[in-house]
């Protein structure tokens, strides 16, 4: 039977899947919400299949056996963080505008860092981190978001929104109105409808393998209609994420709901969480649900009271998603893999998945690259070291794959004997610095390159064999990331380490030297014109097909690495309006 934290891996790696499936198909335009492809499902999952399943998940609930001090941790944990952030984001951002556009832009900036997804993802992560029945609480918290947190979010959407508009309602008006929104939102009438009846019809719930059901046929009907919500939420989920965009408040927003919510879920509930039993259990319970990643609920209130943050909402949802999922995976392996040998185990089935998955992947990128190499416009020196930097990733997955002692055994044996001379350990650590050092150097040319791609295929063949290069003299002396731990290697030099240490704080130190550089002094939209003006005046047609078109990346960023993304996005794009009129046909 696989571990916790395999089984936390592989649901982690199934949801972002899901949610990158959506993503996808509307950003390579095979689906156009705007056209309403999406409307019916939406409208099935939204307001049909989200309802039942709240509704069935109350009903059956157990919550006798909820140790309240676990609900109560997380709701205050949600609490300050819902506190903090509305008040920073009332107070800093953007303070100029009216006071009712602040209160709406502060009351989606709060919900959001409350809105745990907790049926599309929250279930699924904790039923497969714990053996333990513990969705139990994920339906405690969610009762309480339906009786706490919606209502309080909806009053500050209320009193917003007209004190923006500034029609003079009364208070009484402002009330009646929120009453009828509270009443007519099929969320908490469905976990009100969910308890009564546990009130009233409790004695017709039926046991079956160890769970309380709802009893026949009604149970069957709500099973037939929420089949289908996992993967389809997590579809929706992806599909009404938009165009990534970097920026303090989107980082802040997921940093406020993955980190700090989960820290302060976790105070509170070593504080509340009391008595025998598995109170570590119920401790670790804490933080894993305050880590849960937003749900898109937040983009959908934006999109009504504060259009102009929708972006931002969308992005900080994109980043939550990927943030959430190593700390999760990190958390639980390093509180629940106990035995020294479970955990090597764990280690090297992480490892093979990884490097079976950037396989596919890079095969697939460089199955694309020769699909539409006319468009990728090789003279370029940026687009030139992206393709080999696919490359040499691929590569390096596939030696990675083929050492892993889950393979063969005899690659760490000769590792454990000979360490830094065995040929394989060289190759390996040589295509590990390599892609390093070829990532520093596409974060340098967006930083510090020119704003338009120049026309040197020579430049960037050099630019690639002097990676290749360098990477060589570091593969000699410090050992590379991850073979320590999958060989189970034990006998590391003190020189060894002190290597790897200045190396790794090499990098930290160019990559951090780098970012800060183009946030102080590369302005968005500076040579915006410039750029445009050049672009018209190319003389090259299959590279201008492949500059033409910025449909993912922000158009306002410059520099060569910016242009070598939009290509490989603008390579996606074809590729998706090919598999469109193979569909037509």
């Amino acid at each position: 039977m696989a571990s916790p934290t395999m089984r936390l891996f592989n649901t982690l790696l199934v949801t972002m899947v899901a949610i990158l499936v959506g993503f996808f198909c509307v950003r390579l335009q095979l689906i156009t919400p705007e056209e309403g492809h999406l409307k019916g499902i939406g409208f099935f999952i939204g307001s049909l299949v989200f309802p039942l399943l709240i509704f069935n998940t109350v009903a059956t609930a157990e919550l006798h056996s909820v140790n309240y001090g676990v609900i109560g941790a997380c709701s205050l944990g949600k609490i300050a963080v819902m506190v903090l952030t509305w008040l920073l984001a009332y107070a800093v951002f953007q303070p100029r505008r009216s006071r009712g556009q602040r209160i709406l832009t502060a009351t989606v900036f709060a919900f959001f860092a409350v809105a745990s997804n907790d049926f599309a993802i929250g279930f699924p992560v904790i039923d497969a981190l714990y053996e333990k029945d513990m969705s139990i609480y994920i339906t405690g918290n969610a009762l309480v978001g339906s009786f706490v947190f919606i209502p309080l979010t909806m009053i500050a959407f209320a009193i917003g929104g007209a004190i923006r508009t500034g029609t003079g309602q009364s208070y009484c008006q402002i009330f009646t109105n929120i009453l009828y929104d509270l009443a007519t939102n099929p969320v908490i009438f469905m976990t009100c409808a969910g308890l009564l009846f546990k009130i009233i019809f409790g004695n017709s719930l039926v046991e079956e393998n160890g769970k309380i059901r709802l009893p026949h046929p009604l149970s069957d009907f709500i099973d037939l209609f929420t089949a289908p919500f996992g993967m389809s939420a997590l579809f929706l989920t992806g599909t009404s994420l938009r165009t990534p965009r970097v920026s303090v408040w989107a980082v802040g927003l997921v940093l406020m709901k993955v980190v700090v919510c989960a820290y302060l879920s976790y105070t509170f509930g070593t504080a509340l969480v009391r008595g025998g039993g598995d109170i570590k259990v119920l401790h670790d319970f804490t933080y894993f649900y305050g880590a849960i990643p937003t749900s898109s609920a937040p983009i959908v209130f934006a999109s009504q009271f504060d259009p102009e943050a929708a972006e931002l909402i969308a992005t900080a949802v994109l980043f939550g998603l990927i943030l959430a999922g190593p700390i999760m995976f990190i958390t639980a392996y390093s509180l629940n893999e106990q035995d020294a040998d479970s955990g090597l185990y764990t280690l090297r089935q992480v490892q093979f998945s990884a490097d079976a998955a950037g396989i596919f992947c890079g095969l697939f990128f460089v199955g694309c690259l020769a699909l539409v190499r006319q468009y990728w416009c090789f003279t370029c020196p940026a687009k030139q070291l992206l393709a080999f930097y696919g490359t040499v990733l691929m590569v390096y997955a596939a030696v990675s794959f083929s050492v892993n002692p889950i393979i063969s055994a005899t690659s760490c044996d000769a590792f454990n004997e000979m360490h830094l001379q065995t040929p394989w350990v060289i190759a390996f650590s040589w295509l590990q610095n390599s892609a390093s050092i070829m990532l520093l150097v596409l974060q340098a040319m967006y930083a510090c390159g020119p704003v338009r791609s120049s026309d040197a295929p020579m430049a960037g063949l050099v630019i690639v064999c002097l990676c290749l290069a360098l990477a060589l003299l570091p593969s000699f002396f410090a050992t590379p990331n991850t073979i320590n731990e999958i060989c189970n290697h034990e006998e590391i030099g003190s020189l060894e380490l002190c290597l790897n240490v200045v190396w790794s704080g090499l990098k930290l130190l160019i990559a951090s030297s780098l970012a800060i550089y183009a946030l102080c002094f590369r302005r968005p939209g500076l040579h915006r014109s410039d750029e445009t003006e050049t672009e018209t005046e190319s003389s090259d047609d299959s590279c201008e097909a492949g500059r033409g078109r910025a449909t993912f990346f922000d158009p306002n960023l410059q520099g060569e690495a910016h242009l070598c993304m939009r290509s490989v996005w603008n390579m996606l794009c074809m590729c998706g309006s090919g598999v469109r009129d193979l569909a037509k046909l």
